[in-house]
């Protein structure tokens, strides 16, 4: 999706954004933006542990990378100009996404700093759909901040408002299609 530069998910484009005021790349904005993300769950009094906070900034460290490692390859072998080629581009970005969070949810136990940042949303609204809004809302304003400073649109397109209405009901596709079933923990004393 970034590299079909038709918009991109929310805190994505908020990385977008925020490389065009800091000289870092977009992988390295969203792990700052997941830190952030972290301190703002701990002032809403989530209550996580250390080694929550530290497997879950390695996640976003690792997803961080892989987004700049994906994008500087992806300049290197093409870069679809075409408008019709660039939205087939953003339709697989947003469906592979889907795909991955499908997994992610069903199968980790630690999560992005962003997820818990939903959670903390959805618990302090006892509603996840009015957390979801108020949580989107805080990429959406950076990027939008940032656009009207620097005179210069990245990130939010047509791309953005797909994934926002989209994605739900993509992800809930895919639960169907994708079960992952975990494995029963053995108990210790039975041995």
């Amino acid at each position: 999706m970034i590299v079909a530069n038709l918009g991109s998910a929310p805190w994505t484009a908020a990385g977008q954004n925020l490389v065009s005021i800091l000289p870092v790349s977009i992988g390295v904005c969203i792990i700052i933006l997941n830190f952030f993300s972290f301190i703002l769950s701990y002032l809403m009094k989530t209550r996580l542990t250390l080694m929550t906070i530290i497997k879950s900034m390695a996640l976003a460290f690792f997803f961080g990378m892989f987004i700049d490692l994906f994008v500087y390859v992806h300049h290197i072998v093409y870069v679809p100009e075409n408008i019709w080629i660039r939205c087939l581009y953003s339709l697989i970005g947003i469906n592979l996404v889907a795909v991955a969070v499908s997994i992610y949810f069903q199968a980790g136990s630690v999560y992005l700093p962003f997820d818990y940042l939903l959670q903390a949303f959805g618990k302090l609204k006892n509603n996840y759909t009015v957390g979801t809004i108020f949580c989107m809302s805080i990429p959406l304003s950076v990027s939008i901040l940032i656009i009207v400073f620097q005179h210069h649109v990245a990130g939010l397109g047509i791309g953005t408002i797909l994934f926002m209405f989209g994605i739900g009901f993509l992800i809930d596709h895919y639960n169907r299609w994708i079960v992952i079933h975990k494995a029963p923990t053995q108990n210790a004393h039975s041995l």
